[in-house]
């Protein structure tokens, strides 16, 4: 899994850290668990023909209606290269 992490936590410097997270579809010593802070965007991907699964636990209730509520400019930022080929590759793939 290719995960990426953005600190736009006011009075901060703006931070960016890009790292892959190594595991195994059963418990092992290869499964991680990753701590992502308040105020820092992330997004994840995972490639191969195997699922992942990511559990959120929070520090607040979920409210749905606050999906997507980060209004800052890691919506509009570029996409790394790789992650742009591979979403390209999806839309040719659904295009047959």
């Amino acid at each position: 899994m290719e995960m990426i992490l953005r600190d736009v936590r006011a009075g901060l410097p703006a931070r960016i850290m890009r790292f892959f997270v190594d595991g195994d579809n059963h418990r092992s010593r290869n499964n991680a668990g990753v701590v992502i802070p308040p105020g820092v965007a992330h997004a994840i991907r995972v490639e191969g023909c195997e699922d992942a699964i990511m559990v959120y636990g929070t520090s607040t209730v979920f409210h749905p209606e606050f999906e997507g509520r980060i209004a800052s400019e890691i919506e509009t930022a570029e996409l790394p290269e790789a992650w742009q080929k591979f979403l390209e590759s999806g839309k040719q793939e659904n295009r047959k």
